[in-house]
């Protein structure tokens, strides 16, 4: 099984982080911005610019989550579309969703079932879309 590290595709990796992370741009400056400020109960401040930890934290913990994505691609032997997108499931919605939620649940966040409601669904389409490329790159 440690062998299936070796096989990795680190340019799929680089392609599928870089494009995790643009999602999440687009997800959280464009599409839901507003409810992303509500969900925290921010929405009476003026948007910032954002510091380098909250782009850079994004990139770096996606990278290691879609290296860990490949190396279970490698390590069950999956290399179809069909399969992938199950595998992709099952950590978007299993891993990633359930944590989301499971951290949101805590006296910090004011509303933790909105925030999880617009934030699951970016870490799952993010999860298919990883696992997409990882494939069609291998």
């Amino acid at each position: 099984m440690i062998d299936a590290f070796s096989q990795i595709n680190f340019l799929a990796v680089l392609t599928a982080t870089v494009a995790n992370f643009l999602l999440g741009g687009i997800w959280f400056a464009a599409l839901f911005a507003k409810p992303y400020a509500r969900a925290l109960g921010i929405e009476d401040r003026p948007p910032l610019r954002p510091a380098p930890i909250f782009l850079i934290g994004p990139l770096l913990c996606g990278a290691v989550t879609i290296v860990t994505t490949a190396f279970l691609l490698q390590a069950l032997r999956i290399d179809d579309y069909g399969n992938a997108l199950g595998l992709g499931a099952i950590i978007g919605v299993g891993y990633l969703g359930a944590m989301t939620v499971n951290i949101a649940i805590n006296p910090l966040f004011p509303r933790p079932f909105y925030y999880a409601m617009i934030n699951v669904p970016l870490f799952v389409i993010g999860s298919l879309v990883s696992c997409v490329i990882l494939v069609a790159m291998s």
